[in-house]
């Protein structure tokens, strides 16, 4: 008997407007955390919504709440992620990652029209969130709220951005994008190449605890794009990684197809045992094409197994298993793609 496909789900998610503050709020939840728990616990399944008109994207933020409004430590927010089935990515043939966010993550805002990130009304988009509690505390009816701050599309921005990421692990090696953190220090790195010129004009990173730096370059002209060294609390945990916007000449930095680009993340493990999939890194960014961005292609098999995964693995992590079937095998585009 054929095992089931993965599923997503509209029970745990709301999209309210607010057209006079220019926002428009995704909320997910309500879901239960208890004290001392991880990420491999219980977990809302994906979420799936449609953006209600045409808008261009300026901001967001993220914020938590339980079930009586009341705020919860950011720290439950492992991570988040907003994506697009119907455009791939800049560095890799899988799903857009449209904005990602964690509990180190600083509010992000720009001029709307000087930079935006253009969506088309009536798109789906696929969200993803990973709670965990390692506060003494259990939180009830716990909700995310994600804000987008927006532009109607009356008031164009003057450079419409894209956002890209890159992982360390390749997603075919390892589809979490995490792997094993032998003791001592040690360097994770992944080489690619963009589908289509642009300029980016900002970078930012995700990384687990016991990181020590976090480097993206240019690895044909050696120049480096981002170098960071996060700021960790007494027990190695991730307080704060630096987002860094383009200050040199011109609008971005320039990376085109024709050259080799590298992510590498270091970590340094104070124990004398592995640490199973303690490792993560990430930079993600901003990216003003200068070309036609590429659409999805659902036949690609490496979409079509990142797409299998995003869904899987919250029911691995415990999800529900309530939801409605999307068609998300090759050769079949799921519902909202363009």
């Amino acid at each position: 008997m054929e095992r089931p496909g993965p599923t997503t789900s509209t029970k745990s998610i709301r999209v309210l407007d607010d057209p006079e503050r220019k926002e428009l709020s995704i909320a997910l939840g309500p879901i239960d955390l208890a004290a001392h728990s991880s990420h491999h616990t219980h977990q809302l399944p994906v979420q799936e919504g449609v953006f209600p008109f045409d808008m261009t994207i300026r901001g967001y933020r993220t914020h938590v709440v339980d079930r009586d409004g009341e705020p919860v430590p950011r720290i439950v927010l492992h991570h988040m992620n907003l994506l697009d089935p119907g455009r791939r990515e800049l560095f890799l043939p899988i799903m857009l990652r449209v904005l990602a966010a964690s509990h180190e993550t600083r509010p992000v805002r720009q001029p709307g029209w000087l930079f935006g990130l253009p969506i088309r009304g009536g798109s789906t988009f696929l969200a993803l969130t990973m709670l965990h509690n390692p506060t003494e505390e259990d939180y009830e009816g716990v909700t995310v709220h994600l804000t987008l701050e927006y532009e109607r599309n009356d008031l164009l921005p003057l450079y419409p951005v894209t956002p890209f990421h890159l992982d360390a692990m390749y997603p075919e090696v390892s589809a979490t994008k995490a792997w094993d953190l032998p003791p001592g220090r040690s360097t994770k790195s992944w080489d690619a190449r963009p589908a289509i010129r642009g300029l980016i004009i900002g970078l930012g990173g995700h990384l687990h605890a016991h990181a020590t730096r976090l480097t993206f370059r240019n690895l044909t002209t050696g120049e480096v794009l981002y170098d960071v060294r996060p700021e960790v609390d007494e027990e190695g945990r991730i307080v704060d990684i630096p987002m860094l916007m383009h200050h040199g000449r011109g609008v971005g930095a320039l990376v085109v197809p024709e050259h080799t680009y590298r992510i590498s993340a270091e970590y340094l493990n104070p124990s004398d045992s592995v640490i199973e999939d303690g490792g993560m890194g990430t930079v993600a960014g901003a990216f003003i094409p200068l070309e036609n961005w590429p659409a999805a292609n659902p036949r690609e098999a490496l979409f079509a197994a990142d797409y299998d995964w995003v869904i899987r693995s919250q029911v691995e992590h415990g999800a529900a298993p309530e939801g409605r079937r999307n068609a998300s095998s090759p050769g079949r585009t799921p519902r909202g793609r363009r």
